[in-house]
């Protein structure tokens, strides 16, 4: 049997519409087996579409000796230090970083920031920056600001319980 190419094209292009409608589909679901614990904050892209260097990934993750451990957005008020990990999407020496921590709404906070600043090394894509309080943090939510050569990229936000 021979099958026209018209037909063959046409097959193909449904199958293709059909599967990107069902992957959106499930990707806006509200699954319901999803641990209600965790609280996942949404980075929000803040970049340059041109920009060389980015971030491909930014988490929160409370602190395991010094070194960021368990990812979260939630910290306890007595949690000393906060960890923020950025994965870039390629390693290039020179790469300036850039933490802003920022108090958003925090009862009795000074509204200033605190920054860190970075350059990356040869094969580095992963930089972390980290926050210490000397005692308990104040409750409420906070944000972090990540800037790549001096250009807004990445934003996260987390709480402080």
């Amino acid at each position: 049997m021979k099958i026209h190419p018209g037909w063959l094209a046409t097959a193909l292009l449904i199958f293709v519409i059909l599967g990107c409608n069902l992957s959106k589909n499930s990707n806006n679901s509200n699954n319901s087996n999803k641990n209600s614990n965790v609280n996942k904050a949404t980075p929000m892209p803040t970049r340059n579409p041109n920009a060389e260097v980015f971030v491909t990934r930014i988490y929160m993750a409370k602190d395991a000796n010094g070194k960021p451990g368990t990812e979260t957005t939630s910290f306890l008020t007595s949690d000393r230090t906060v960890h923020c990990v950025i994965e870039l999407n390629k390693a290039k020496r020179g790469t300036k970083v850039r933490f802003i921590w920022k108090a958003v709404d925090v009862q009795g906070a000074n509204p200033d920031s605190k920054t860190i600043d970075y350059t990356t090394n040869s094969f580095e894509n992963k930089v972390r920056g980290h926050l210490t309080y000397t005692k308990d943090w104040p409750a409420g939510k906070y944000r972090v600001e990540v800037y790549i050569n001096d250009g807004p990229d990445k934003t996260i936000d987390y709480t402080i319980e």
